[in-house]
């Protein structure tokens, strides 16, 4: 994946499968910074000495270390030892030692991207350290280990280099001590092209589960799959699924049901993607909602770019047959791919939902609006998106309106693609929901 921005930057290369991904470190460069000394040595290490390569611890419970009493829930990096500076060793060099944690916050998604580093050790020479990397940190896209030299400076940073492209690229990282932050930048042999920016700092403490799917199971969070197999032979593998407080005390209660469909980022086939930018969050993070939430997982195919019709229709057929779901409170919400699937969905079955939330989305044909135009409609949008141009969500609100539609529209300042993370997590998107009851 490459995030581009004006910033400089450092990037980091994980060769997953013989496969080289790139993965970047990156930080905004300020002008010159702290540690005004007299020049340290030259580095004792040459760049062809440094590099980078595949990381897989096989003990989970060194690697991390736990949070309280919980067995399974640990700080990612958190058992990784860190080595004593030598008594000689500048003050300069030892402020990299130790763990650190930040985000990416460069487009398509600011803070989508997320990096735990531990430099492990570190001499005048050069060091070694740990890098985690993902845009969810339960599944990372990797694990790295990194062999750097120290390169003296104003600020003075560590460097290596990663092949890419059939060039030696160079990666460099410094301390900015007025911020107390790992800032980076990238020498790029060919393209020259900077992206970015990235921070780290020893502020942030991301947690990893041992075992997941237990984990979200004490949410009432849980996956399934269809009783029709042509569906996970054709589109998926399976739902992920929420059952709220209360479902299970044996009483005849219906219940209101929210139906999601996800962004192109989760396609695959794990299942337990879809608990992390959905209404799930709001679960895992805040509380109870008072719905049944039902996420159908999409398969990578050439066949279909979104959610087929027939795929929604067949998932939502076995919801209704195996769940006590209250008919009149049928939501539909979904972000990208997901939101422009919702505005389908909506058209195909326009006496079936209650209202629909359509997040980050786009809908490629306006003919046959006026089906849909006493349908509550709650649309929005990243003022700064650059994946799905606000204009694009700005056409589909201006055609229903046109047709006379029911539709809300909100632009949300100083977003960009990512609107759902506030979003599932404000109450009142739900409550809002609730409020809303078909004919």
């Amino acid at each position: 994946m490459t995030i581009t921005n004006r910033g400089r930057t450092v990037f980091f290369i994980l060769a997953a499968a013989g496969v080289p991904v790139v993965i970047l470190l990156a930080a905004v460069m300020g002008g010159s910074r702290g540690f005004d000394q007299t020049p340290l040595p030259a580095p004792a290490l040459s760049l062809e000495d440094t590099a980078m390569e595949n990381f897989w611890g096989a003990d989970f419970t060194t690697l991390h270390s736990p949070v309280g009493g919980d067995e399974n829930e640990f700080v990612i990096f958190g058992g990784v030892p860190v080595t004593s500076p030598p008594a000689d060793l500048p003050p300069e060099w030892s402020a990299f030692l130790g763990r650190w944690e930040g985000f990416s916050y460069g487009p398509p998604v600011r803070k989508d991207w997320k990096f735990v580093l531990v430099v492990e050790d570190i001499s005048s020479e050069g060091g070694t350290a740990l890098l985690w990397f993902g845009t969810n940190l339960q599944y990372p896209e990797g694990t790295t280990k990194v062999h750097f030299r120290t390169v003296p400076g104003n600020p003075p940073s560590i460097e290596w280099k990663y092949s890419w492209g059939g060039a030696n690229n160079v990666c460099t990282v410094t301390y900015d001590t007025e911020s107390g932050q790992l800032e980076g930048r990238i020498k790029m042999a060919q393209s020259g092209g900077p992206s970015g920016p990235i921070r780290l700092d020893r502020g942030q403490t991301f947690h990893v589960y041992q075992d997941y799917p237990a984990y979200l199971a004490t949410k009432s969070i849980s996956s399934k799959e269809y009783t029709d197999p042509s569906l996970a032979r054709d589109y998926g593998a399976g739902f992920l699924l929420h059952l709220p407080e209360g479902y299970a005390d044996g009483s005849a209660a219906n219940w209101p049901l929210i139906f999601f469909l996800h962004g192109s980022g989760d396609r695959g086939t794990n299942v337990f993607l879809l608990a992390k930018a959905s209404p799930f969050m709001m679960i895992r993070e805040k509380g109870p909602l008072p719905f049944i939430i039902v996420a159908p997982l999409l398969k990578p195919s050439s066949k279909f770019m979104s959610f087929p019709e027939a795929y929604m229709d067949g998932v939502l057929e076995q919801i209704l047959a195996d769940y006590r779901v209250d008919r009149e409170r049928i939501y539909v919400t979904g972000i990208s791919i997901g939101g422009e699937a919702t505005y389908r969905f909506a058209l195909h079955q326009p006496d079936m939902f209650a209202a629909i939330a359509p997040l980050a989305s786009y809908l490629n044909s306006l003919t046959g609006l006026e089906q849909i135009k006493d349908l509550p409609v709650w649309a929005i949008h990243g003022a700064d998106d650059i994946v799905v141009p606000l204009s694009r969500a700005q056409q589909v609100v201006d055609a229903l309106k046109l047709a006379g539609g029911n539709v809300r529209f909100s632009i949300l300042e100083n977003h960009d693609h990512d609107v759902w993370t506030d979003t599932y997590l404000d109450p009142l998107f739900y409550e809002w929901l609730l409020s809303q009851r078909r004919p």
